[in-house]
């Protein structure tokens, strides 16, 4: 039976890796180790480096030796791991199930063999982000397409606000513990954690599974075509027909992340900025003339005076009138200090609401709820608006109070058209640049030139 079960794992790598990927695997294993039988904890971190933290590449050399289920570990593995090895742990780590993968996370995250604090994997889980923004950074154009210049908080900082985020209801469900960057070591590491918990997590959380797997194929730099031509999954969406010379958006990497990952498919390839009090003044006149003519489905950013960033999705384009709009696919969000999106519970369909000049209704933005009582609210003076919540939340939405107080100031507004805009045959437009997207291009290198 043990022999069977070695000879079964040893063929893992065969039964997973296509011919061409083989080969893939082959050349990976020579740059690692310099064409030799086999290669060190040093080779692995250089060659990981641009991608992964030294933490992060010490443990996965670790997790490298490790021998597989059925199988006995070798003296003249103590330093080093050979072609057949790696090949066999590469299978599981570029193309395991949640269940092996979950146990990798495990290892990467702790030194403890079988469960990991909480502070702990909440530290792995920010890194992972950073590791995955650094890879987008080298290899997406998506990514080189946005200027994050006005996040007020350290990036570091922001992957572990996100990475706290998604790992909320995991902590809570084991501990009754939120744990974030703020938190104290001593709180945060006497809850630990469990393989089996973080498997029922990761396997929920598809956001973070899909980027820890894009993470591992950029550290071993496995890819099956030019780096530059890969669509990564968690897509960043493109930025179109936005002058980061004269703009620079109240959103940072995480936030865009996170928000495009909620969005329909169709909505997540490209954002084009329409609306910012910054750029294109603070009036409701111009705030309705933008949103309405922008024609597509778009995200609402606001952040008020006291710091907190919440919005909404509208998921057909903007018109006035006395009646709600949208449809199911409209939902509420917060992000900055807590990442959450909010969908539609149902109760009614109050998801988007815009009248302007009308003396026996509401006139400004509305998402959720009811008049005078809206999940979000921007009045027409485009000063003041509100966030409401009952004792279940926003009727519709679900949403908890977004902004601080029920009653808010604004202090930034942007609004993102999402998707590709369509001719007027109704088909939607090249994905190569065209002659405007070029010249924001140009626009945005300047900008870079400066900042530095």
């Amino acid at each position: 039976m043990g022999g069977s079960d070695s000879k079964s794992q040893e063929g893992k790598e065969e039964y997973y890796f296509n011919e061409e990927e083989r080969d893939r695997v082959q050349l990976i294993f020579c740059n690692l180790s310099h064409s030799q039988k086999s290669f060190s904890k040093e080779n692995l971190q250089h060659f990981t480096e641009p991608v992964l933290d030294h933490f992060t590449s010490s443990r996965l050399f670790d997790w490298l030796e490790r021998p597989l289920p059925g199988h006995k570990i070798h003296h003249d593995r103590r330093h080093h791991t050979d072609l057949q090895h790696f090949a066999a742990h590469l299978a599981i780590l570029l193309k395991g199930h949640v269940s092996e993968l979950s146990s990798v996370c495990l290892f990467l995250a702790s030194t403890s063999p079988a469960s990991v604090s909480a502070s702990d994997l909440v530290h792995f889980v920010g890194n992972s982000l950073h590791s995955y923004e650094k890879l987008l950074s080298a290899h997406c154009t998506a990514y080189q397409s946005w200027i994050f210049t006005s996040a007020q908080t350290p990036r570091d900082n922001k992957h572990g606000l996100l990475a706290s985020s998604l790992l909320s209801c995991l902590l809570k469900s084991a501990g009754d513990l939120t744990v974030g960057p703020s938190e104290t070591a001593e709180k945060s590491s006497t809850l630990c954690l469990s393989v089996d918990q973080v498997e029922d997590w990761l396997s929920r959380c598809h956001l973070f599974h899909h980027i820890f797997q894009q993470v591992l194929k950029g550290a071993f730099q496995f890819f099956s075509t030019e780096p530059h031509q890969i669509v990564f999954e968690p897509r960043l969406p493109q930025v179109r027909d936005t002058n980061w010379s004269k703009f620079g958006t109240m959103l940072d990497f995480s936030s865009v992340l996170f928000l495009n990952a909620a969005l329909p498919s169709e909505q997540q390839t490209q954002w084009r900025l329409v609306y910012s009090n910054v750029l294109h003044g603070h009036s409701f006149a111009r705030f309705l003339q933008c949103i309405t003519s922008a024609d597509m489905p778009t995200v609402l950013v606001i952040r008020d005076k006291s710091g907190r960033m919440f919005g909404g999705f509208a998921s057909i384009p903007w018109q006035t009138g006395p009646k709600f709009t949208g449809d199911h696919s409209c939902f509420l969000f917060e992000v900055g200090e807590n990442f959450n999106v909010y969908k539609p519970t149902g109760y009614n369909q109050n998801f988007m609401y815009l009248n302007t000049q009308q003396q026996t209704l509401p006139n400004g933005l509305g998402m959720g709820g009811q008049f005078d009582y809206f999940g979000l609210w921007i009045d027409q003076s485009f000063d003041r608006g509100h966030s409401k919540a009952g004792a279940r939340g926003c009727t519709t939405y679900g949403s908890p109070q977004l902004s601080a107080h029920p009653d808010f100031d604004i202090d930034f507004v942007e609004v993102w058209a999402v998707g590709r805009r369509k001719n007027d045959d109704g088909e939607e437009e090249d994905d190569e640049y065209d002659e405007e997207a070029k010249v924001c291009e140009e626009e945005r290198v300047e900008c870079l030139v400066v900042l530095d």
